[in-house]
């Protein structure tokens, strides 16, 4: 162990005797080679390994108190950029609203490395924008000031000043709505089809110009944070209010209300049976007429809202099928049109059977001519007893004429873009075939307009 020191001791002093005193000792010799043979005292007592020793010292000593003091820079100085930095806005919240406030800034932070690192890590720093001396509505021009801890630090903030307006704080009630947010996120056979809100007003507080643009206050019933997606009702209280424009743009004001927001939502599974309607399109070979078609099912379950559903199951859903090509009986499987606002169907597909069968001699009926879509403040007539009714040839399979009744049937004219006249208007005349059975018949008019008489109420 003892030799092991020894040996570590020899080498620091010959590091030190190498770096340190022979630079010295060539330097003084340096030096005392310009003097003459008067000067050998000094160089005896300057050549003499005590004095070197003691020389080296103090110089180091002097060096270390620069480094230590700063006076000698070894190190080049670092920046670091903490960008997108908020702001604490100090000024009178119960009384005026401030605009003009930058969402961010960014702050330049110069120093050394191990500095910059610690500044950066530290809570001990902040950026504020102190406006508590502001006691009247205005635009001022406001420093933002930044402390931070280590002082050894440089720093500048952009931007290093703000202009901010600052308005008088207004307050109003205002009606509260909701609106269902995510709701494509609930099984396609459940909607939301109902939310009783325990607080009908809320009071929307801000600068008078940001008031006046309020159009809205909703509170959004999420359905993510609904326990349950099931049929039933369940309460959510965690609930977000926002105002809208009139443009659904999101208005900044704050909203107070004097409770908590509660919502009783109730999640139902809203479906009808839907009729299928047989819609045959284009016409059957001459010679040929459908005589009976067959659905494999004459319903489906639709799923959707409770307006899309009262419409449909009045009106049904029309299934289209090309009878261009029938000769003979024809069994084809069709899609199931899904119309707007349906979330589902029961079935996809549904199988037709047509019986085709040779075409009977046309009946002639004479039917009543109806106008659709009058102007409003407008009143339509026929011209005459001709252009009130007109006779039909009906081409069809004979057991399906025999059945038909004249309600099955309208023939119309359609009004809608008409202005009053003088003069009487020739308008086409136009068959519709109001029932599954009057849809395999196919109507031929004796002529093709009437002339109607359109004037003001």
């Amino acid at each position: 162990m003892l030799k092991k020191i020894s040996n570590l001791g020899k080498k620091i002093a010959k590091t030190f005797d190498r770096h340190i005193v022979t630079p010295i000792t060539r330097l003084v010799l340096k030096i005392t080679s310009g003097f003459d043979k008067s000067s050998h005292k000094l160089e005896s007592i300057l050549s003499k390994q005590t004095t070197l020793l003691f020389l080296s010292l103090a110089l180091s000593i002097v060096l270390f108190i620069f480094i230590d003091q700063k006076i000698l820079h070894l190190t080049t100085n670092s920046a670091k950029v903490l960008k997108d930095q908020t702001a604490e806005v100090l000024y009178n919240d119960e009384r005026f609203v401030i605009t003009g406030v930058p969402d961010t800034f960014d702050i330049t932070l110069i120093g050394s490395k191990a500095d910059l690192y610690i500044a950066e890590q530290s809570k001990n720093h902040s950026l504020k924008l102190d406006l508590r001396d502001i006691t009247e509505p205005g635009t001022y021009k406001k420093d933002v000031e930044y402390e931070v801890g280590n002082t050894s630090i440089d720093y500048s903030v952009n931007p290093s000043q703000v202009t901010v307006v600052v308005y008088l704080k207004e307050s109003r009630n205002q009606t509260l709505s909701y609106n269902v947010i995510n709701r494509d996120h609930l099984d396609s056979t459940l909607e939301v089809s109902n939310v009783e809100l325990n607080v009908d007003q809320v009071v929307i507080s801000g600068a008078d110009f940001q008031l006046e643009k309020v159009a809205t206050v909703d509170a959004l019933i999420d359905v993510d944070k609904l326990t349950s997606l099931e049929a039933g009702t369940q309460t959510l209280k965690d609930i977000t209010l926002r105002a809208y424009d009139k443009d659904g743009n999101v208005v900044d004001v704050e909203i107070n209300v004097k409770e908590d927001i509660v919502a009783n939502v109730t999640i139902t599974s809203s479906s009808r049976e839907v009729p299928l309607n047989f819609v045959p399109v284009n016409s059957v070979p001459f010679g040929n007429a459908i005589s009976s078609y067959a659905f494999s099912q004459n319903t489906v379950t639709v799923y959707g809202t409770t307006e899309v559903l009262d419409q449909l199951e009045q009106n049904g859903i029309d299934i289209e099928v090309d009878v261009s090509h029938l000769t003979s009986d024809y069994t084809t499987e069709v899609e199931i049109p899904k119309p707007a606002g349906v979330k589902q169907l029961s079935a996809n597909k549904v199988t037709v059977e047509i019986k085709v069968t040779r075409s009977s001699e046309p009946v002639t009926k004479t039917l009543k001519v109806i106008a659709v879509n009058i102007p409003t403040g407008l009143t339509a007539g026929a011209y005459s007893a001709d252009d009130a009714e007109i006779l039909v040839d009906i081409i069809g399979a004979s057991n399906v004429i025999a059945n038909l009744q004249d309600s099955e049937i309208q023939v119309y004219v359609d009004l809608s873009g008409y202005t009053a006249s003088s003069k009487p208007y020739d308008v086409p005349i136009q068959i519709r075939a109001n029932s599954s059975n009057a849809r395999l018949a196919t109507y031929v008019p004796k002529k093709e307009t009437v002339k109607i008489v359109i004037t003001k109420k």
